[in-house]
């Protein structure tokens, strides 16, 4: 397997300036189409509390249920909203699935579509984390066994997903470093520990796993499941109902299947005087990067997981460009900004970075003009959301507007209609609407190319 890595343009053109200015480059990371498919070597962490286990009754069932007395409205901070008054009959649920029930049957099909060669650890948590099977593809009946364990479990009320991350982490602690492996987060609700999460997604990156998370329904932690994806190389991923479990499972193997280059990182060597300002990734999904620094910042490491077979990683950095140097030649000055090298394995390719300082330098392309915008409509976004989770409404209702503004610009007229809505509720109620703001979050990651 061959890594290639392509910079547009090759060459940064700038016009000679005495001070600091902002430039912009597009970084393509491939690779062939050689090489055999990976073992893969799996871990799903499976919120199991109560709400994970209420049946998802029909329109006429909940009807059934308000007639006899078992569902009431109540007031919840000033909300109407609707709870059950006690268990759920019987007759019901043995016809109405839980969301935990949509999980365990899609876990199931992917048991059942493992290779020998595979490994799937099974993992349940709630308050507590239980390992409730860890084998490979030849032993499927211990991994079914485990499984049917499932609805019998009582792990508590709460949520501690860092408790069921750090015992899935532990299990792929044992996989070989030629296996694709990956954790997948499903939960539709908060955990209790949100900086143990990140701790553990930064872990794992570090260890070449990626993790994916499936938020499910419209009240979870979507600002915590989208960072611990990206800091980690995986996706993140909405979920509306259950009955989309099964398939975004599936389509999480299917993906892991297609790996060409694990646990991919890009390295970017700076000299003094460049700083990278932004980095954000434009496929699969459109999404902030984060990387570790060294070397007194010099050194900066970006995990950008693993790399599916035809498709290309492609991110876009907005760095600090030095003032045009000193006694420039006669056709300008030119300055290596940084240089590059993505690291798969023993895989490896390089590339050099390079300013232009020229009187004749033009504006950067449309391409990146537009991946410029993108961006700086996501981090727009973001801020909006970390203001409305601090509790201070006013700002991200302004924050929202000027979302709205860029959506617009962009020709996304929807989104801008979205931003404007969950702006109007923030300002006039100081809240925003019933998932909103989630379907907002990843309607913006969706921006991206992929």
């Amino acid at each position: 397997m061959t890594l290639f890595l392509r910079l547009q343009p090759p060459v940064v053109t700038l016009r000679p300036h005495t001070e600091a200015q902002i430039c912009y480059a597009l970084v393509t990371v491939a690779a062939d189409a050689g090489g055999a498919a990976l073992p893969v070597s799996w871990a799903v962490v499976a919120d199991a509390s109560r709400s994970m286990r209420i049946p998802i009754v029909s329109e006429e069932q909940f009807r059934d249920l308000v007639r006899h007395g078992g569902a009431q409205e109540v007031l919840v901070d000033g909300v109407p909203v609707w709870q059950l008054t006690g268990p759920v009959p019987d007759t019901i649920r043995n016809v109405a699935p839980s969301a935990l029930d949509h999980t365990a049957r899609a876990l199931h099909s992917i048991i059942e579509r493992m290779d020998r060669e595979d490994r799937l650890c099974l993992v349940a948590c709630a308050e507590d984390a239980v390992l409730l099977a860890a084998a490979d593809g030849a032993r499927r009946a211990d991994l079914v066994a485990g499984l049917a364990r499932l609805p019998s479990l009582n792990l508590g009320e709460e949520t501690d997903l860092a408790a069921g991350l750090r015992l899935a982490l532990a299990e792929l602690g044992f996989t070989e470093t030629t296996e694709v492996s990956r954790v997948i987060l499903l939960t539709d609700g908060f955990t209790r520990d949100s900086t143990s999460c990140l701790e553990l997604a930064r872990a794992a990156a570090a260890r070449g796993v990626s993790i994916s998370t499936l938020g499910l329904g419209g009240e979870f932690q979507d600002d915590l499941l989208t960072e611990m994806a990206d800091l980690s190389g995986g996706r993140a991923i909405y979920l509306r109902h259950a009955e989309e479990i099964p398939a975004a499972v599936a389509a999480e193997l299917d993906a892991a299947r297609g790996v060409q280059a694990r646990a991919l990182q890009l390295e970017l060597h700076l000299p003094r005087g460049v700083a990278l300002r932004h980095a954000t990734r434009l496929n699969p999904a459109l999404a902030p990067m984060h990387w570790q620094a060294q070397a007194e910042g010099r050194r900066l490491t970006l995990a950008l997981g693993d790399l599916e077979r035809g498709t290309p990683i492609r991110l876009l950095l907005e760095l600090l460009a030095p003032p045009t140097p000193p006694r420039p030649t006669a056709d300008g000055a030119r300055v290596r900004l940084a240089a590059l090298r993505a690291v798969s394995g023993e895989a490896l390719a390089t590339a050099d970075l390079v300013a232009h300082y020229t009187p004749q330098a033009h504006g950067p392309s449309v391409p990146i003009l537009a991946a410029a915008a993108r961006a700086s409509a996501m981090r727009l976004q973001r801020r909006a959301r970390a203001a409305a989770a601090a509790g201070d409404a006013r700002a991200a209702a302004k924050l929202l507007q000027a979302v709205a503004a860029r959506m617009a610009a962009l020709g996304e007229t929807a989104l801008a209609q979205a931003a404007l809505h969950e702006a109007e509720a923030l300002a006039t109620t100081g809240h925003g609407t019933a998932g909103g703001a989630v379907e907002l979050t990843y309607a913006t990651r969706r921006l991206g190319e992929g």
